[in-house]
Formats: structure tokens, sequence, C-alpha cells
């Protein structure tokens, strides 16, 4: 009895750790150059009807200039919902042109695919709109996101 009780306990371990380390996480950076103060970024899974997630910013208040890291729930979603909030707690407005050429304007959120992404800058056009770039790669010399 008690071979079998180590039989199992040892199968159930491995199990726990098999899963532990398919679940990964997807982390990227996120760049504050828009001249507006983040208090708050939420993050869902696009399209699902959840909820934004608790705040994931580092610090109370990061300003133009700065960078930080995001971590996701988990992998079993690439793209999220992106939403920053002011220091009163109204969700930022963001305008861009997406890939089909089509113009969303005053947007609270930003969709974004996060599997591959290494860097995603916000920044302030030349109309003082906020809008959004995507980077795959490390060209801001950040390091990895998940070494964090």
């Amino acid at each position: 009895m008690r071979k079998k009780l180590i039989t199992l306990a040892t199968i159930v371990l491995l199990t726990l750790t098999a899963n532990s380390a398919k679940a990964q996480n997807y982390c990227f950076f996120v760049d504050n150059q828009s001249d507006e103060a983040f208090y708050e970024l939420k993050i869902r899974p696009t399209g699902t009807g959840m909820a934004f997630s608790v705040d994931l910013l580092p610090e109370d208040i990061i300003e133009d200039g700065k960078h930080f890291w995001v971590k996701t729930a988990d992998d079993r979603y690439a793209t999220y919902d992106v939403q920053i909030t002011d220091l009163d707690g109204k969700p930022l407005l963001f305008t861009w042109k997406d890939v089909s050429g089509n113009w969303h304007k005053s947007k609270p959120f930003i969709s974004v695919n996060v599997k591959d992404l290494h860097t995603l800058v916000i920044s302030t056009d030349a109309d003082g709109n906020l809008n959004f770039g995507v980077y795959n790669d490390d060209r801001f010399k950040y390091g990895h996101p998940c070494e964090n």
C-alpha cells in the first residue's frame, strides 16, 4: 500500500510539474512617449468580454519618458486589450489607422498581439492624439521583458 501511495504521489507531482512548465506568460515592455502620465494600466484578453485586470503598473505613476514591463495572466490568448487611465481614473483615448486603412478615433483601449511583442510604445501625434507602435525586437535595448 505504501509503495502505491508513493507511486501515486510521484505521478501527481510529475503531472503538476509538467503542467506548470507548459503554462507561460507573455511579457512586453510599455514605453511612455506620450506627454501623459499613466496612472493605471490594465489588460484583458481581446473578445472575451472579461473585465480588465487589476492595475499592472509597477509604480503609482509612470511619467513620460519612462518604460516598464507587463506580464499577461497566461498564454491561452495572444491578443490583449490594453487600457491606460489618467490621474482621474478616466481611460486615455487612442486614435490610429489599422492595417486595413480604417481609422479608430477616441477608443478607450487598444488591442495588440502580445505573442511576439517586445515593446509597445505609446506616443502622441502632431495633433495631440494618443497612438501606439508595436515592436517585436529590442531596438530600445531594454533586454528581455520576462527576465525583469
